[in-house]
């Protein structure tokens, strides 16, 4: 666990949140200020010059005007004196598009960029992205504190001589673990569970998940028919579930117990994950068409159409309360009572993961991006790097939605109930409330402190990753190791699969998951080897 830092003038509900990046202002500063006063005592930020930016996040919303569209959006571009045009991304099309512009020299003027390391060291190489000035850290420390807890930010800026990425931090005063555990969980109806005679607990093997899968089949307690999906997956959610939570290294190399470097495709580990999802596959257990859902959408099966008994899913505390009102709201049952959250353990009873590291997407800029408009965006982020601009990003505007209460702590404003909407999303009192208003932190940590969200949610998610730290081991769950992270070579650009696809493909084709897994093996070794004796040559011990 890494140092927290100082308690200063905010405190939540129900936990104390360590804050310690900047002064607390009791002001909310409506409308366009000119010149204002920056925190930590830096020189005044000039915001008279107004700027125009493009901006491109897989978060966005389709047709949301981020600059005056809402009350909030007008809060920030009067604030900062800006326009923001915005290119709205989806999980399908976000590495593509963003790979494609940046290679073309076409990218917008700020990006969030899913952080792949060779891709990355290729971007730096070439100069298609802006390095940030080398006092950066001075002019911005509250951007600085939070870069810092990242952990990747100071290695890449090793790595590269200089900073030109920007992380954000999953946690921030919150962090759960180290090694991090990874958001995705079970999501399991309790009421099916005990109609059927299955144990509801708060962890499961895989071989449970599927025995869970083929009594709910058999059974169909809900009534569903032939609209019943024992379990609703993605391609991808799918095989993070079987292969993943059985096999640590799935998706890449690692270094063995002795020393050698291996690739995990190819472990025993991977092949036994392999076999479990080809049995829920064939079982009807899975979808039969799970590969075809796009867009992370099979939860919706779960909490919206209410038609599948169970489904592994993310499951961050800055989501788990709207997913918990979704159900609710769609199948009129207390998710409290009928729905278990669960951790998912390989076949081994352990929990299965590689360091998450603290953060999710960075912060990108166009290498040509004017002085002007690079300043005014890191003064937002560093803005919002502020224990108030925190709170305004997840819970709207003070005195508004939220206020201080006598003893200093957060107060909610903000009645859903009365609203009759959410506070953000497409149908949100604020669509443009989220990362694209200029967050360095992300929601996941004022979650835990969050007063507009249940308190049973919340010690909810703080009980899953607690168990997920304690469930795993050294070998099971091992810290990031940097010198492999790092490694780029044109053999390492080469060996880079979508193994999601890849091990979909492996199960749905005809024959023995078996043979066809060695199959594939065979077939991906001459891009795989010369990784391996490179590897082996120059990190091996």
């Amino acid at each position: 666990m890494k140092k927290r830092m100082k308690t200063v003038c905010l405190v939540a509900t129900a936990v104390p949140m360590l804050l310690g990046m900047a002064a607390c202002s009791g002001k909310s500063g409506n409308g366009n200020e000119g010149k204002t006063q920056a925190q930590n005592g830096k020189s005044a930020i000039d915001l008279s010059k107004h700027v125009s930016f493009t901006y491109a996040s897989v978060q966005a919303i389709d047709g949301v005007d981020y600059t005056k569209g809402d009350a909030l959006a007008k809060y920030y571009s009067q604030k900062f004196n800006y326009d923001m045009k915005v290119s709205a991304l989806n999980w399908d099309n976000w590495d593509q598009n963003l790979r494609i512009w940046i290679n073309s020299g076409d990218m917008p003027d700020v990006a969030v960029y899913n952080f792949n390391y060779p891709d990355a060291a290729s971007f730096v190489e070439q100069g298609l992205l802006k390095k940030l000035p080398d006092d950066w850290k001075t002019r911005w420390p509250n951007v600085a504190a939070v870069y810092n807890e990242t952990s990747l930010g100071p290695e890449m800026e090793k790595k590269f001589g200089g900073t030109y990425f920007l992380p954000r931090a999953r946690f921030m005063h919150n962090l759960p673990g180290d090694p991090l555990p990874n958001h995705p969980s079970l999501y399991l109806r309790t009421d099916w569970a005990k109609a059927v005679g299955f144990p509801v607990k708060s962890a499961y093997t895989t071989s449970e998940i599927i025995q869970y899968g083929k009594l709910i089949k058999e059974k169909d307690p809900g009534h569903a028919g032939a609209k019943l999906i024992p379990l609703a997956e993605d391609t991808a959610s799918a095989v993070d579930l079987f292969v993943g939570r059985n096999s640590t290294y799935y998706q890449g190399f690692y270094k063995d117990k002795d020393g050698k470097y291996k690739w995990g495709g190819a472990s025993p580990d991977t092949l036994n994950g392999l076999k479990l999802l080809s049995e829920a596959y064939r079982s009807g257990v899975l979808s039969k068409n799970f590969y075809t859902v796009k867009n992370q959408e099979h939860g919706s099966y779960f909490n919206v159409n209410g038609t599948a008994g169970a489904v592994f899913t993310q499951a961050p505390t800055s989501n788990l309360q709207t997913y918990y009102d979704d159900f609710k709201t769609n199948t009129k049952l207390d998710p409290y009572q009928n729905i278990d959250m669960a951790t998912v353990l390989g076949d081994d009873g352990h929990y299965h993961q590689t360091d998450l590291i603290n953060y999710w997407g960075t912060v990108i800029f166009n290498p040509n991006l004017s002085d002007d408009v690079f300043d005014r965006y890191m003064d937002i982020l560093d803005y919002n790097s502020t224990p108030e601009g925190d709170i305004i990003t997840n819970m709207g505007l003070k005195d508004v939605d939220w206020t201080y209460d006598g003893s200093g702590k957060v107060k909610s404003l903000y009645d859903p109930v009365k609203e009759g909407k959410p506070l953000g999303g497409t149908t949100g009192k604020y669509p443009s409330n989220g990362y694209l208003l200029g967050s360095m932190i992300l929601f996941d940590d004022f979650a835990f402190d969050n007063p507009n969200y249940d308190q049973r949610v919340r010690d909810i998610s703080k009980q899953l990753y607690a168990d997920r730290v304690k469930m795993g081991t050294p070998d099971t769950f091992p810290k990031v190791d940097w010198d492999l992270y790092t490694y780029d070579s044109p053999a390492m650009r080469r060996a880079q699969f979508d193994y999601d696809t890849e091990y979909a493909n492996l199960v749905t084709m005809p024959g023995d998951i078996e043979a066809n897994w060695q199959n594939w093996v065979k077939s991906k070794m001459p891009l795989i080897q010369p990784v391996l004796d490179e590897l082996n040559a120059k990190l091996a011990k």
